[in-house]
């Protein structure tokens, strides 16, 4: 078979198996080639000649002669051929609140933003803040700093004003883009409340440029804030393109927050430009003809790097909504699907699971038949959702992309071939993208090659999406990704198999691996026996130390709303009897609390570290600012502790 550049950009190099074979093969062994074979599909200034510079741990330079601008190939140049296309559709909480932006449009008000930013002093060395919800200016303020080459970060709108300014204070930004309230589940949030708050916790000069959208009364320092429609209404929607070095800083995201305080990961602009495009390709048939909706928030990578730049560098259309899955009814985002002829969807198991637990509003109402993608990011999906997602949702004829990345490697790195042929079980996160090479480590460092055996998971060769540094921090890199292994590989930090077709599966964090008698047992596999029993609508299990085992099996248990009174009483024993039977009586909890609520980040995680503090009867939760529930942590402490107390007591112990 003839593999030249042209059969190297194949379009249906995932839905056809011998063609990702043999493109796959071809990317790791010949890795230089394959990028390079790549490039022609965005518009440079200046054509890399130079694909990649080889460095150790994680220093490796990616198209580093190469001039670029990421504004450009994501709105100029589908401007210039199809001007009238709409290339995003904004929806609001009211079903009949919406609106279509053209690419002609978009370029002007991304002009007309860029320009406003340009008028106000900003240049490349200035670190940008956009603290903005899920509206057409966030988008505008992310895309014009691309135009101006200027660096930005993008912080979640629900985030507090600890958390705003602990992550200017990390990058040094002195200029914030926000408005002044959002709309989110029915309720209102005064976003300039928070910033007037962050600058007061920065103490230094923060101006902040102010949209205002909602007409709510707020204060204002007339040294420090500025009125975006004011001081751009007479702007030009004309704004030239500023050339950008391939390697210069494109945007910052911050993680999550649930693994402890957040790390500045920071995206290079042709590398990533060029990994989201093609990912987004492939994972979510991102074509000129498709309607994209990602349900990811613009403050995190799920959200930014595929419903902004990978969708709009395709030239596909991406839907924004401003709003959550079951406000004001639970059937919203099926609606919406119907009303815009979404044809893939992109959401967190969480999102799912939400709308699970009340399923009362049945899906009867809405066709959803314009769906040909559905697609799953940010946790593992449980097998009660999988299911209830691909035959209730889909109707059996769209396949699950089940997906795996990080926010350190800008984006998804694997995924299933896009067929229901290849849909074998609802575990698998599918085959590895093309140049990504996964190695399995065992405890001493040696290389797993036997499928169905668990291990460390490794990254073997550089991609041209991952970070380029961790902002302010010159050893954090290297601290964090590569000094786990005694080879130059990434350290992904989560455990897994493959298994004889060569797909893996996901078994959970290292760090979250509990170690029960000498047993190493996953969190998630006692985590979906209990998501089966029909009482339950979300689970969290972690470890905490036990006297006698060494370490113990704690389950914090959300039942769902129509459980009754008998069934509540008796769940405890039900849930433990279904663990004995579906995995061992090893893996049985020794703590089960049932708890209203889970602590979650903004983006839907749950936040584990704080759950496993509450199970070893520890007090310091550390940084809680990405919390999006915080109402919810006294009512798990109280039943967490009786319930660890409970635990020691009936082993024997004294209360601790």
């Amino acid at each position: 078979m003839k593999i030249d550049e042209q059969y190297l950009r194949r379009d249906d190099a995932w839905r056809n198996e011998e063609v990702y074979r043999a493109i796959y093969d071809y990317s790791i062994s010949n890795m230089e080639g394959y990028w390079r074979a790549q490039v022609p599909r965005l518009s440079w200034m200046r054509p890399p000649e130079i694909i990649m510079r080889r460095g150790l741990r994680g220093t490796t330079k990616w198209f580093p002669d190469g001039k670029i601008n990421a504004c450009y190939n994501c709105v100029d140049r589908h401007a210039e051929v199809t001007p009238h296309k709409t290339a995003v559709i904004w929806q609001g909480e009211n079903l009949d609140e919406f609106e279509y932006i053209s690419f002609k449009r978009l370029k002007e008000e991304v002009c007309r933003f860029a320009n406003t930013l340009a008028g106000l002093g900003l240049t490349r060395d200035d670190c940008v803040t956009v603290y903005m919800p899920m509206v057409p200016e966030g988008i505008y303020a992310c895309l014009a700093c691309a135009r101006l080459g200027i660096p930005y970060t993008a912080v979640f709108a629900g985030f507090s004003p600890n958390a705003i300014a602990l992550r200017m204070d990390d990058c040094n930004s002195n200029f914030i883009i926000s408005c002044d309230a959002n709309r989110r589940g029915g309720k209102m949030f005064s976003l300039k409340r928070n910033v007037d708050a962050a600058r007061k916790i920065c103490n230094r000069r923060i101006r902040a440029l102010v949209v205002r959208r909602q007409g709510v009364d707020m204060d204002w320092n007339n040294d420090l804030d500025i009125d975006y429609y004011k001081v751009s209404k007479d702007q030009p929607l004309q704004c030239e393109i500023q050339e950008t070095d391939a390697l210069a800083d494109l945007f910052i995201l911050y993680t999550s927050g649930s693994v402890g305080k957040p790390k500045g990961v920071t995206m290079g602009t042709g590398g990533f430009l060029l990994f989201a495009m093609l990912t987004g390709r492939y994972f979510f048939n991102l074509f000129e003809k498709e309607i994209f909706w990602g349900s990811g928030d613009i403050g995190w990578m799920g959200g930014h790097a595929y419903p902004l730049y990978s969708s709009l560098c395709n030239g596909t259309t991406s839907l924004f909504f401003e709003g959550i899955p079951t406000y004001p009814k639970n059937s919203i985002f099926w609606e919406i699907i119907d009303r815009h002829r979404v044809t893939t969807f992109n959401t967190a198991p969480t999102a799912l699971k939400a709308m699970i637990k009340n399923l009362g509003e049945s899906l009867s109402t809405t066709s959803r038949s314009s769906l040909k993608y559905l697609g799953v990011f940010g946790e593992v999906l449980d097998k009660e959702t999988w299911l209830w997602y691909f035959n209730e949702v889909g109707g059996g004829r769209c396949p699950i992309v089940n997906m795996w990345g990080q926010t350190e490697l800008g984006g998804v790195l694997t995924a299933p071939l896009s067929n229901l042929t290849e849909m074998k079980s609802y575990g698998h996160i599918g085959r590895q993208f093309f140049g990504c090479k996964l190695l399995l480590k065992d405890e001493n460092d040696v290389t797993i090659t036997t499928p169905g055996t668990r291990g460390t998971m490794f990254i073997e060769h550089p991609l041209p999406g991952m970070l380029t540094k961790i902002f302010d921090s010159e050893n954090a890199m290297k601290d964090t990704y590569y000094s786990q292994s005694d080879d130059d590989i990434y350290f992904t930090g989560d455990e897994a198999y493959f298994d004889f077709d060569g797909n893996h599966w996901i078994t959970g964090r290292v760090d979250d691996v509990l170690n029960v008698s000498g047993h190493r047992i996953s969190p998630i596999e006692i985590e979906e026996a209990i998501a089966g029993l029909d009482i339950v609508a979300e689970v969290s299990v972690v470890g905490f130390p036990h006297p006698i085992k060494g370490e113990g099996v704690f389950a914090f248990v959300v039942l769902k709303k129509e459980t009754t009174d008998e069934q509540h009483a008796n769940a405890e024993k039900v849930i433990s009897d279904r663990v004995r039977e579906i995995i061992s009586p090893i893996t049985k909890p020794d703590v089960i609390a049932i708890v209203a609520d889970l602590p979650k980040t903004r983006s839907g995680k749950i936040m584990r570290r704080i759950l496993r503090r509450i199970a070893a009867n520890q007090e310091d939760f550390e940084d809680l600012t990405t919390l999006s529930n915080p109402e919810c942590i006294e009512a798990i402490v109280a039943s967490g502790r009786k319930h660890y107390h409970q635990f020691r007591s009936s082993i024997g112990c004294q209360p601790s």
